[in-house]
């Protein structure tokens, strides 16, 4: 009887299986970006809980920076998604030891110089607005004169300014050229194997941030798809000076779209390219304001369909009315979901729930998971032969 029982149940589940008729991806930017993005650490526990319930078969996760932010998310959702893809956190060091010379950064004019004339005493945005209205030329002027300098310098984020001077002014090691220690911030979670993992290596063309995809194959019914992870360059234009190797932000944005997009385009199977690609189409009558929209013009070039704008879903991923956003943001569609060879049966933005979390012994906040929204894509399935 038992067996018989045991037998039933597996033919159920052989028919289940086979009758998968849909693929549902996702893709999320986390903000984990701790001292940066608000409630980082608080946040986490209730992201590991929201992604452990996902209903998905792929999420493709960004900005989750720091390597014991990666295992607590890989642990959370080891049964629902037992399949993760992130690559090794490594920095690019920079050739010139020291990176900086003392000359470079200190005396008039110089950019620490003005931090130490005009800014002293300045806190939070008051500082940063400080260095950008006031020391803006003098970080120029030491990217002209030392990109790796200037480069390694704005990539001390989050430590102290005594902090950021010992690494750069080290006379016997080389300082890194990118935050977090050089992470990417992706990960790829899926319900199945991930098949032939490469890597997309954007930081030859990237600053402050090191940028690249995570790419690999998901067979489904017999059918095989090219899925590919990214998060590309902000215009971080009124926040940080550019220090790279283009003319702005915007142009190195553009650069690298175009990179991931040539090489998704390669590909003979179904593809599937997701991520916060941080530029997007306005739209005046939703209230959408646009973001580097040259650069998302590739999209259609390389006849890619974007299944949030063509599915009438014109939501905002990154919004004003985000409780971890200040209210002053524009609102965006800078988060997609890029199809070629696949058409989908919907789209939607999703995880905008409230959550409260605990932000002291006394203190608990409502706040949203992230400072952006995730959009959700169904991908109809041909069945199995």
């Amino acid at each position: 009887m038992l067996k018989t029982i045991a037998t039933f149940l597996l033919i159920t589940l052989s028919l289940c299986v086979s009758a998968k008729d849909s693929l549902k991806v996702v893709t999320y930017n986390l903000g984990l970006a701790h001292t940066f993005v608000p409630l980082a650490e608080e946040r986490l526990p209730e992201l590991g809980k929201a992604l452990a319930n996902s209903d998905a078969d792929i999420l493709c996760l960004q900005e989750v920076w720091e390597k014991k932010d990666r295992k607590k998310i890989a642990k959370a959702v080891e049964k629902t998604f037992p399949n993760v893809y992130f690559e090794k956190i490594k920095n690019i060091k920079s050739e010139r030891i020291p990176t900086c010379k003392i000359s470079e950064l200190f005396g008039e004019g110089k950019f620490v110089g003005c931090m130490q004339k005009n800014c002293s005493g300045k806190e939070g945005d008051d500082f940063t607005n400080c260095i950008i209205e006031t020391c803006g030329p003098a970080l120029r002027e030491l990217k002209d004169s030392n990109r790796e300098c200037a480069t390694s310098l704005m990539a001390q984020v989050g430590k102290s300014t005594i902090g950021a001077m010992v690494t750069i002014l080290n006379p016997f090691k080389r300082a890194g050229l990118f935050a977090y220690k050089g992470s990417d911030g992706l990960m790829l979670l899926s319900r199945y194997p991930l098949e032939n993992q490469r890597y997309l290596d954007l930081s030859k063309i990237s600053t402050l941030n090191r940028r690249g995809a995570l790419i690999a194959d998901v067979t489904v019914n017999g059918q095989k798809h090219k899925v590919g992870c990214a998060h590309i360059s902000s215009d971080l234009e009124a926040t940080v000076p550019y220090t790279g190797k283009f003319k702005n932000w915007g142009e190195e944005n553009k650069v690298q779209l175009g990179k991931l997009l040539e090489e998704m385009d390669h590909f003979e199977e179904r593809s599937i390219l997701m991520g916060d690609l941080n530029c997007g189409f306005a739209n005046s009558d939703l209230g959408i304001s646009g973001e580097l929209e040259d650069s998302c013009e590739q999209i259609s070039d390389y006849q890619f369909s974007n299944a949030l704008l063509e599915g009438n879903n014109e939501e905002c991923t990154f919004c004003s009315d985000n409780k971890l956003n200040d209210g002053q943001e524009l609102n965006l569609i800078i988060d997609h979901v890029l199809l070629k060879g696949v058409t989908f049966q919907s789209s939607r933005v999703t995880y905008k729930k409230l959550v409260t979390v605990k932000k002291s012994k006394n203190e608990k906040v409502t706040t949203n998971l992230s400072d952006h929204y995730g959009i959700e894509v169904v991908i109809p399935l041909k069945s199995q032969e």
